[in-house]
């Protein structure tokens, strides 16, 4: 619990008795999404020299294909992007056009062509008939995503690309990372420990934490004595700054103090204390990691503005998640912080004050 800066307390929570009822109840209703990608590869991208491209095929792409996949890698090292923009690249050009040079379109677009299918509102016939050039372009567009590196390999794909469905790319993610490996030398596996999908922060940074994990003496009225949580709050001024969503996935809850969210993966993200009016999604909305749900509030129990995020791992598929450590006193919620852990980040990093 904490003191932002010198004023307001904020804190929380709910008596943990009624939560671990309420999500037994939400989880049996809860959707689910196509199981996520994994996380991509971490380091600068690596320049390829095209001649030394291996003859033997590699995830069942040719020499050719993995000729235009090097010039693809070369795209995104120019540009100064990483081993996980060369990986989307060359997962995007395996989706649209099996890594050829195609000369032709298809129904939805007759004007496509090239690596990436690009139309002509893209550049010039030749540019897009170019592997590098018609990679640069594609790359280009990557970069100006918002928080393209946080979000599903597939999602970042698509928001470049625009096709009907988000999550087409997704089943050419691990041919990608084979294909990057052999070319690169870089392994495109996660590392151990590494959680299916990347994460994204809820507020923007800085942000304080004001209560944690754990025990607690409760801080008002109707808050539970132990915190499955951790609270989290810009300050000063924490009342209506937005709330993103760490990690994709479906609403299952909305109610007056929750705001639920449930992974691809079965585990249940909350963001609590935002009110109703304040929301930005709705019970069967899909949400992607970044995008803003909510506004941050003082939704009772609270002693002022702050986000209370909370994770509920009851209905959990990914064996990486079912690694973190269960407080019996809490059944079924973990550690934010060591949830963040598990995909390689910090919840509270050198910018975040612990004022608790």
């Amino acid at each position: 619990m904490q003191q932002g800066g010198k004023g307001v307390l904020a804190l929380l929570l709910v008596p943990v008795l009624f939560v671990g009822l309420l999500f037994g109840f939400i989880l049996l209703l809860g959707g689910s999404n196509a199981a996520a990608a994994a996380c991509g590869p971490a380091g600068a991208g690596v320049k390829i020299d095209e001649n030394t491209v291996p003859t033997a095929a590699v995830a069942g792409y040719g020499h050719d294909q993995l000729v235009n996949a090097a010039y693809i890698m070369n795209a995104a090292e120019a540009l100064g992007l990483s081993a996980q923009a060369q990986q989307i690249g060359v997962m995007t050009a395996m989706g649209e056009s099996g890594l050829r040079v195609l000369t032709y379109g298809d129904q939805a677009g007759p004007d496509s062509r090239g690596l990436f299918q690009q139309r002509d509102s893209w550049g010039s016939l030749a540019d897009r008939m170019d592997p590098f050039k018609s990679a640069t372009l594609f790359f280009e567009r990557l970069k100006n995503v918002p928080n393209w590196e946080t979000l599903e390999p597939t999602l970042a794909a698509h928001k470049v690309q625009v096709n009907a469905d988000p999550y087409y790319y997704a089943k050419y993610w691990d041919a990608a990372g084979q294909v990057t490996a052999a070319l690169s030398g870089v392994t495109a596996s996660p590392s151990t420990g590494c959680g299916s999908g990347a994460l994204g922060m809820p507020l923007d940074t800085p942000f304080n934490m004001t209560d944690k994990f754990g025990p607690r003496s409760s801080p008002t009225e109707g808050a539970s004595s132990y915190h499955p949580a951790d609270d989290l709050q810009n300050w000063p001024n924490p009342c209506g700054k937005p709330i993103y969503a760490i990690q994709p996935g479906t609403v299952v809850l909305s109610d007056r103090l929750y705001l639920s969210i449930k992974s691809p993966d079965g585990y249940t993200i909350s963001y609590l204390h935002s009110h109703q009016s304040d929301r930005l999604v709705k019970v069967g909305d899909t949400v992607q990691t970044g995008e803003k749900i909510s506004l941050v509030g003082d939704e009772a129990p609270a002693t002022g503005c702050h986000l209370d995020l909370r994770i509920n791992v009851v209905g959990n598929i990914n064996p990486q998640v079912a690694t973190l450590p269960l407080d019996p006193a809490v059944p079924g919620w973990v550690d934010p912080e060591k949830f963040y852990e598990l995909f390689g980040m910090t919840l509270c990093n050198d910018t975040c004050h612990r004022n608790y």
